[in-house]
This record gives C-alpha cells, sequence and structure tokens, in this order.
C-alpha cells in the first residue's frame, strides 16, 4: 500500500480530512495533494513522525514495511486502540471487572 492510502486510511477511521491531519501537524494541506497525484513521491521523515504522532501509530506503518516483526507489532497495537476504544462504551463496574481479567491474564 502506498503512503499516500495509508494516510488515507487512518484519516478514514479517525473520521477526518486530510486537511484536518495538515492543520494539526502543520504543514500545507497540498503536501496530501502532491502526494496523491505523485509529483511528490515520498514525504520527508519529520512528515512521516509527525502523522505517526497523531495517530499514535508507528512510523513503520506510514511506510509500508512488510517486516514481520513489524506486522506483529501493528497488529498488537491495533488490538490495544481496538480494547481501548471499546472500553469507551464501558460502565465504571465494567472497566473494574476488565481490569481484573486482564490483570490476572498478564499476572500468570
Amino acid at each position: 500500500m502506498e503512503t499516500y492510502d495509508i494516510i488515507k486510511q487512518l484519516c478514514d477511521e479517525k473520521g477526518i480530512k486530510m486537511s484536518v491531519l495538515a492543520s494539526g501537524i502543520g504543514v500545507r494541506g497540498s503536501v496530501f495533494t502532491e502526494l496523491k497525484k505523485g509529483r511528490t513521491k515520498k514525504l520527508s521523515v519529520t512528515t512521516l513522525e509527525k502523522i505517526a504522532a497523531y495517530f499514535e501509530v508507528p512510523l513503520s506503518l506510514l511506510t509500508g514495511e512488510k517486516d514481520s516483526i513489524e506486522g506483529k507489532q501493528n497488529e498488537l497495537f491495533r488490538k490495544r486502540k481496538l480494547l481501548f476504544d471499546l472500553s469507551a462504551k464501558a460502565t465504571e463496574e465494567d472497566l473494574d471487572k476488565l481490569i481484573k481479567i486482564v490483570d490476572a491474564l498478564t499476572n500468570n
């Protein structure tokens, strides 16, 4: 997957436009337009680091690295994020139960 497609997917998942991302990381919106149209082949490491920090994802996700270790780390990150996102709907009692379950699983 190309860098533009990865960034677009992250924006879609977060429900934001790329212009919001651009503003959030302090770059011109045209940076992404140029990347999409192929006039820019790649983004600077600094810009990629800002995007990774914005979405709280590993930098390697944006570069499209296919290394199996990185892939496993990305999958683990996504699972943790999913668990966190799902917990937003939980009651305080549910969260207390979840904490006990996770604690029991990780302390064995």
